[in-house]
């Protein structure tokens, strides 16, 4: 989430911004996706997105879809195979068409790890036209870009040797998947696209790393998260280095640099460089952001306690301060501890032993126990366990199981009643990958809806899930496939951590599994609580709704199990 952005947006400099972002295999997967639902938006509508796929129908649904939306930016989708050169080449098709590339995919290599051939081998190949960024730049007389994100299955080097124009011209930050492995046949790996960004001066900032266990393999380490095969890497270009020459560093290059940066979630180097432009450009008040730094580090009630002018941040700007209280934001003693005072921690053992919380508890864990799946002596990894209401179940069918709980008072809570048993502090917003290891079950009963990341969350569960997966969750009504991100309380303690939850509709979640188990199924019944709804059809979109999938490595013989999203349902 932004730390600074909203003051700028609030002051008026973003009106002087136009930020221009490309994203080279834009294919919307899910609501994820969407660039408007990363922060971009905050542009608008000075904004405008360049996406790019081979898959022409991909380009036309993610057009159409925007119409409808009637977004207040510029996007569109440009059906162009981007590459290193123009002229022609050969696409490679794989099983899910996320993972096409202009590689052949290396079968024999995938098969060694789980859950890796039935996305990445082969479907079929053709022969498709290429070109280059700069020049669709050129043809369209496009003199800027801002960030440029890649992810086009190994081929990102050859989109960045085709776009040198425009990279040296413009571009402040970079977005690349990139291989640490052959997943394809003679595909660039990382360390050649970071000796390209480097030579071009950028800089690596961080690495988001996929991990993977071999496939035949029924033990993985607490330790190591397998082996590293590819991930994100976030490159930003340094503006404010000492004896720099670069064309680009201006005073407008360096705020857009700045909100790039918060955007990407450096708000540290977003700080460096707005105190940097106050410094050596602050008499304009176009580049005067002291205000904005003040207000911004002001939402953080720790720092305001510290006193806001003791930061270095702030002290080496106070003169830059004009017309701004600065002492209102540091408040006095008493302030303190009245704020102390009323805003003490909500406990955990009120909320979750509530009688609300006990009926639906029981509701719940009575619907799983009548399905009759096989559940007794397993090795279990319960995620989001709360205080731990669900984990007796298991226990008491002498399942080995292990916990897992993001807030630690909930996992105080876990751990003075179950001491015999492991509880790891994991949130699945940022996942420990460390944490690769294969149990029987994955049980996940009440938090997928609480997180702003559930794609990740998934093919984290289906990652660790060697049988099967028993997930509950909230959903909204509907029949497309959305995330549906939504605001939740981040001080209560059954609430999303992190402030931002989702409630997806049932068949996102649906074919979200399915991209990773090839049985996936729905109850026939639902638990006896007014939050599971019997009949689709009528559901109320303004109520909370609940629904329970149940994903399998193996086929289940279940006459209360249907391969489909019903739109009936029965008590059971």
């Amino acid at each position: 989430m932004s730390v600074f952005l909203p003051s700028l947006k609030r002051s008026g400099h973003l009106d002087r911004i136009h930020m221009t972002v490309c994203n080279v295999g834009s294919r919307k997967l899910s609501s994820e996706d969407e660039y408007g639902q990363k922060g971009w938006e905050i542009f608008a509508p000075n904004l405008t997105i360049y996406g790019f796929d081979a898959d022409a129908d991909a380009c036309e649904a993610s057009n159409t879809a925007l119409e409808a939306q009637q977004i207040n930016w510029t996007e569109k989708h440009i059906p162009l195979a981007l590459a290193n050169s123009v002229g022609e080449s050969t696409l490679y098709v794989t099983k899910h068409p996320m993972c096409s590339s202009l590689y052949p995919p290396n079968e024999p290599y995938l098969e060694r790890f789980s859950g890796l051939s039935e996305l990445v081998n082969l479907d079929f190949y053709m022969g498709i036209e290429t070109t280059t960024l700069d020049q669709f730049c050129q043809s369209e007389g496009i003199e800027e870009i801002d960030f440029l994100q890649i992810d086009v299955q190994g081929a990102e080097l050859q989109v960045l040797q085709g776009a040198s124009q425009i990279l040296g011209q413009s571009i402040l930050g970079v977005q690349a998947e990139v291989g640490f492995s052959y997943l394809y046949k003679n595909q660039p790996l990382f360390a050649d696209v970071d000796i390209d960004l480097r030579e071009q001066g950028f800089t690596l900032f961080d690495l988001d790393r996929a991990y993977r266990l071999r496939s035949r393999s029924p033990i993985g380490s607490t330790v190591r998260a397998g082996q590293l095969l590819y991930g994100d890497a976030f490159y930003l270009r340094d503006l404010i280095e000492d004896g720099l020459e670069n064309d680009l560093k201006t005073p407008d290059k360096i705020l857009k640099l700045a909100c790039i940066a918060d955007i990407l979630n450096f708000p540290d180097y977003t700080l460096e460089l707005l105190e940097y432009l106050t410094l050596h450009y602050g008499n304009n008040p176009d580049y005067n952001f002291a205000k904005n730094i003040v207000e911004s580090l002001a939402q953080f009630p720790e720092l305001v306690s510290k006193g806001i002018t003791s930061l270095p941040a702030v002290s080496r700007i106070l003169d830059y301060i004009d017309g701004y209280d600065i002492d209102s934001l540091i408040p006095s003693e008493a302030d303190i501890t009245n704020k102390d005072q009323q805003e003490l921690p909500i406990d955990p053992m009120k909320v979750f032993h509530c009688d609300e919380y006990l009926r639906h508890n029981q509701r719940r864990l009575e619907h799983l126990a009548s399905l009759g799946l096989d559940i007794v002596g397993k090795t279990v990894l319960e995620l989001g366990a709360g205080i731990g209401d669900h984990t007796t179940f298991f226990l008491d069918r002498s399942c080995e199981v292990i916990v897992t709980e993001g807030r630690p008072q909930n996992l105080e809570i876990l751990r003075s009643r179950y001491p015999d048993i492991e509880t790891i502090q994991l949130d699945l917003d940022t996942p420990d990958l460390k944490l690769n290891q294969q149990f029987d079950i994955v049980y996940c009963y009440g938090l997928l809806y609480h997180l702003q990341k559930p794609t990740q969350a998934i093919e984290f569960m289906a990652r660790n899930c060697q049988k099967m997966l028993l997930l509950e969750t909230c959903v909204s009504f509907g029949e497309e496939e959305a995330i549906n991100l939504c605001k939740e309380e981040a001080d209560y303690p059954s609430q999303a951590i992190s402030g931002n939850g989702c409630r997806p509709t049932r068949k996102w979640v649906y074919n979200q599994l399915k991209q990773y188990f090839e049985f996936v199924y729905m109850p026939i019944t639902q638990p006896n609580h007014e939050q599971f709804p019997l009949d689709w059809n009528f559901c109320s979109p303004e109520k909370s709704s609940r629904s329970v999938f149940i994903a399998s490595r193996q086929k289940l013989n279940n006459l209360l199990l249907l391969q489909d999203i019903p739109l009936k349902q029965q008590r059971h």
